[in-house]
């Protein structure tokens, strides 16, 4: 804690990789609060694991008992607004309307004194001017009346009545602890208010401010957060939870789509305003970039025996540029297209759809204003020229990659054309960069040089590391030294039937609860119908909610029974949960698991190469190990749990460099885990297990008698 202190004093970035139990959370927090308030900074701690954000309110209440902070608790604006079905654009126009409504509601008091004054001093004087000054007014009555009713109309009640309420008492209810948004909310709800609204009123007051990664990461909503805090950049201290997902995250709230539907609404706005003088040039570009995204995912469905019939519901990648190469078949051939079609200079007839399309927007909040539309219509024409400025801009550049994405929707398929962020540090350096000071922290940070350059951190660092603290005789760390199951030799039957043997063994001596982690959810369909126990078996499948799965294999652990949970690496069960005690006693890592090498995933590695040098490592062989070691920590959460972790690969092994070369993973892990790691052969698993959790009996039966 003194370290993070010290470090927070030279506004460096903090680099903090401490395993379960190292208490990561109140050692950041206690240090960058103190510092927050001696320095007038606001602290901002974000996470993107929902558990972490309620462990970070667990925290700041154990804080607020020994200090005097004031804590703001922020979620999503359409998880906290009391109107049901609500958007987002027709959310922000409802409250605009409620600002223009005071003061419309101002003006039209003005007037109706004004009003009340020329009548009254017709009553004493009969004079012909004041007459026919009343008339005006009255015909500027009626005017503003009628826009009063239509800017009430679409306004906001809970806004309405929070505007002209005295909100104390929220206030007081606010700070006098550390509530939650669902807290919040039902607060609110009760007064007839708005929650989120209120939480805007006061957060310049909070010490300290927990959110999402998005309220950070999106640029637009970091700049409205900063607003609401009445702070700049440099004016705060910011603490990311799980930093390892970082650059994944960054890479989501970067990149940037254009749908086949967006286009032809964009084309109906054009058709239903014939009478605006719109130049042709603007209608053809919609056209061809339409007709190329249909033309091109069907060329690629006649050249590929089956593609068609793979697309279902979910949005499925089409190559159109090569990951390497970045030869981009979909511009050159849109490119031709428009200038077969006379458009030459693409950036002017972009230009010019975006200046329609800022016209069209402007009608459509007014159409919304005065209550001709329910919603504030979204213009296509606007999101269109967007998009297609930033692709003509960026899709030649090796940080991004153009991607065409299509889905099929009531049996028709649907094309998207998608400019996918490669390279991360181009959302998150400037924020690094220019925040008072910032901590990363994570179980599975290391190696820092990496995370450094992933990030564009080039500021000052203190890079702190502290593995498990528990006692060692608690837990067992094996590598099992079966045969490597590179992709090609996993459906060999010589190498299934070894590690169905093993994973037999490690079941039949767990003392307790099994999760077993496959390189993919395919593997783990294979091997759950190849495991024989006498123990319940749950698979985590894909896109089905693992929510009720993992609760009945915690209540079987927890009860002292035993079950097996087949999981995959890259699904949601390997970071985030927490198999504290008997809720999980064994967990099996069965391959390296490597992430699908698919086009996405070598683009990041080509671009990475490109950056960096280290494109295979940086963007496939270090976060597949974080991802590993997230796997191995779900076990052993507390001084008095323990539990066995088995990394089934050759490739884990100590000798493995000797065997593998360059294929070894073993020398990716922090050297103290490493020192851990026992090389153990796959006949002596079993013994292994067993005498491991032989003598965890043996001890608790000792510390018992005592």
């Amino acid at each position: 804690m003194h370290a993070i202190h010290e470090a927070l004093i030279k506004k460096q970035v903090i680099l903090f990789e401490g395993a379960c139990g190292t208490g990561k959370t109140l050692s950041s927090l206690a240090p960058a609060l103190h510092i927050g308030k001696t320095e007038k900074k606001t602290v901002i701690i974000a996470t993107n694991v929902h558990q972490q954000m309620a462990q970070f309110i667990e925290e700041a209440r154990e804080i607020k008992k020994r200090a005097d902070i004031k804590v703001v608790v922020l979620k999503g604006k359409m998880l906290m607004c009391p109107r049901p079905n609500m958007d987002y654009d027709t959310c922000s126009l409802l409250r605009e309307n409620s600002y223009q409504l005071i003061e419309h509601e101002k003006d039209f008091g003005q007037l109706k004194t004004e009003i009340k004054s020329v009548s009254d001093k017709l009553k004493r004087n009969k004079d012909t001017d004041l007459i026919q000054i009343q008339r005006e007014l009255s015909k500027e009555f009626d005017i503003e009346e009628k826009k009063l009713h239509d800017t009430r109309k679409n306004s906001c009640d809970y806004l309405n009545k929070l505007l002209k309420s005295d909100t104390d008492d929220f206030r007081t209810w606010l700070f006098s602890g550390v509530r939650t948004p669902e807290e919040v909310a039902d607060w609110a709800l009760s007064n007839d208010t708005c929650g989120y609204e209120l939480l805007k009123r006061y957060m310049k007051e909070a010490d300290l401010l927990i959110c999402n990664y998005h309220h950070f990461l999106n640029e637009d909503i970091r700049t409205n957060v900063l607003g609401w805090l009445d702070k700049s950049l440099a004016d705060v201290i910011t603490i990311f939870d799980e930093a390892h997902n970082i650059e994944s995250a960054a890479r989501s709230h970067s990149s940037i789509t254009l749908t086949e539907f967006t286009l032809k609404r964009a084309l109906d706005e054009i058709e239903g305003n014939k009478e605006t003088d719109i130049p042709e040039d603007v209608r053809t570009l919609l056209a061809v970039f339409l007709d190329t995204i249909r033309s091109t995912y069907n060329i690629i469905f006649n050249k590929k025996f089956g593609e068609r019939e793979r697309v279902g519901k979910d949005w499925y990648d089409l190559r159109i540029a090569d990951p390497q190469e970045r030869t981009d078949m979909f511009r050159e051939k849109v490119i031709v297209a428009l200038g077969k079609a006379g458009i030459k200079k693409l950036d002017e007839t972009i230009e010019r759809l975006r200046s329609f399309g800022l016209t069209i927007d402007a009608f459509y909040e007014k159409q919304f204003n005065e209550g001709k539309s329910p919603v504030k219509k979204i213009c296509s024409c606007l999101i269109t020229a967007i998009f297609l400025s930033n692709y003509v801009k960026f899709s030649k550049d090796k940080s991004y990659y153009p991607i065409l994405n299509v889905k099929r929707q009531n049996s028709e398929i649907s094309g998207r054309l998608e400019l996918f962020t490669c390279i991360p540090k181009n959302v998150t350096a400037p924020l690094f960069n220019s925040v008072h000071c910032a901590i990363l922290m994570s179980a599975t940070l290391a190696p820092f040089e990496t995370i450094k350059a992933t990030l564009g951190i080039s500021r000052p660092t203190c890079e702190l590391s502290f593995g498990l603290t528990f006692p060692k005789e608690k837990r067992l760390s094996i590598a099992v030294s079966v045969p490597a199951l590179f992709s090609k030799d996993r459906d060999s039957p010589q190498t299934k039937e070894i590690i169905t043997k093993v994973l037999t063994d490690i079941i039949e001596q767990s003392d307790g609860n099994v999760l077993i982690f496959f390189p993919s959810f395919y593997e783990a369909t294979q091997y759950k119908n190849r495991i024989k126990c006498i123990v319940p078996v749950f698979l985590d499948e894909v896109g089905v909610s693992s929510q009720q799965i993992r609760d009945d294999f915690f209540k079987l652990g927890e009860s002292g029974k035993k079950a097996v949970l087949i999981s995959y690496m890259w699904g949601t069960l390997t970071e985030g949960v927490d198999y504290k005690n008997g809720r999980g006693r064994t967990v099996v890592i069965v391959g390296v698991g490597y992430p699908a090498l698919n086009d996405r995933t070598r683009a990041v590695e080509s671009a990475y190469d490109a950056e960096f040098g280290h494109g295979w490592e940086y963007a496939i062989e270090i976060p597949t190990i974080r991802k590993v070691r997230q796997a191995l920590g779900r076990v052993v959460r507390s001084p008095q749990d323990y539990g066995a972790r088995v990394l089934l690969d050759g490739r884990y092994t100590s000798t493995s460099a000797r065997r593998y070369g360059k294929y070894s993973v073993f020398k990716f892990f922090p050297e103290e885990e490493r020192a851990e790691i026992i090389d153990v052969e796959p006949e002596r698993v079993k013994y292994s297990l067993m005498n491991f959790f032989n003598d965890i009996r043996k001890n608790a039966a000792k510390t018992g008698k005592k």
